[in-house]
């Protein structure tokens, strides 16, 4: 995918909700992990960025995201404030592709929990 020319936002109406392992559910429940990572594949571009004309021209803003700790009935979750989502990628990078870029949600305060 090409490179932006010019970056660009989308407030979205919607939570984010990302499932997680235990690790690193804990880790940011702990206040230890504050930032969360997502590889540049089609599924998170969906999710995480815009594009237009197949141009990459930004990430989406959302103003919380949803934990949930695996797929079980009943698992703990927890709201956590998004501080912004940003696109990290190789400074020599002509275009955008798994091999050198990911997107990083960075996290803010815990706002609620739920069976934790």
């Amino acid at each position: 995918m090409k490179k932006p020319k010019k970056p660009a936002t989308k407030k979205d109406k919607t939570q984010l909700y990302l499932v997680l392992k235990g690790e690193y559910f804990n880790e940011i429940l702990a206040g230890t992990k504050t930032e969360e990572y997502r590889e540049f594949t089609d599924h998170n571009i969906s999710r995480l960025g815009i594009v237009e004309d197949g141009i990459f021209v930004g990430c989406r803003e959302y103003e919380t995201v949803k934990f949930q700790l695996g797929y079980t009935k009943d698992a703990p979750q927890m709201v956590v404030e998004v501080k912004e989502v940003v696109l990290e990628a190789d400074e020599d990078a002509e275009e955008f592709n798994i091999d050198n870029c990911n997107f990083t949600i960075r996290l803010g305060k815990i706002l609620e929990r739920t069976n934790c």
